[in-house]
């Protein structure tokens, strides 16, 4: 008797190890920026309003081996002159109705340091798929009065002409930086 009680124990042990988190991300707390160059000395900012993402780890403390899939509407993009905004979304640039979606979705995240990670993965724009890696560093977690969080900053760098963004050159610089500060919740499963 007492063999099978080790035996499971043993099992719940392992299950318990494996387990997975799933997290989403909390929109009012989060934010996807971006900047771009523009003649050659000053920058253009501006930011995506509508997004979605969830991310899967095996720890909470942890996010090695964590994936991560992100979708954001193209026709959110805001920049500070809405003349410009609608360029973006328009047919010469990111053409959100003939594509509704950026996306990114990591198939793994390699751990740096205690606190930074690389998440590679597939970025997709204006119908185009690239590899793309994420910087990701955990700004820290904890048990909140909504339960456990993560404040995660990600970012990247991205040739825009790779995924046919060829409008504004050469005024609009080809290299476009994004950063998000993102705030992250334990999903909890109904029971």
């Amino acid at each position: 008797m007492k063999k099978f009680h080790l035996f499971v124990s043993s099992l719940l042990f392992c299950f318990a190890s494996f387990a997975q988190e799933t997290w989403t991300v909390d929109n009012s707390h989060s934010n996807i920026r971006f900047e771009v160059g523009w003649e050659d000395f000053s920058f253009r900012t501006g930011e995506f309003k509508v997004f979605e993402s969830n991310l899967i780890t095996n720890s909470k403390d942890d996010l090695s081996h964590a994936t991560f899939h992100f979708k954001v509407d193209p026709k959110s993009v805001d920049v500070i002159a809405e003349r410009l905004s609608e360029q973006l979304r328009g047919e010469r640039f990111l053409d959100a109705e003939k594509f509704p979606e950026i996306t990114y979705n990591s198939s793994e995240a390699e751990a740096i340091s205690d606190s930074t990670y690389i998440s590679k993965g597939k970025l997709t724009i204006h119908g185009v798929e690239k590899d793309q890696d994420v910087h990701i560093w955990v700004k820290g977690h904890k048990t909140g009065r909504r339960g456990y969080i993560f404040g995660l900053e990600v970012s990247l760098t991205l040739n825009r002409k790779d995924f046919g963004l060829d409008w504004g050159s050469p005024r609009l610089g080809e290299t476009i930086k994004v950063i998000g500060h993102l705030l992250y919740q334990m999903k909890i499963e109904e029971e």
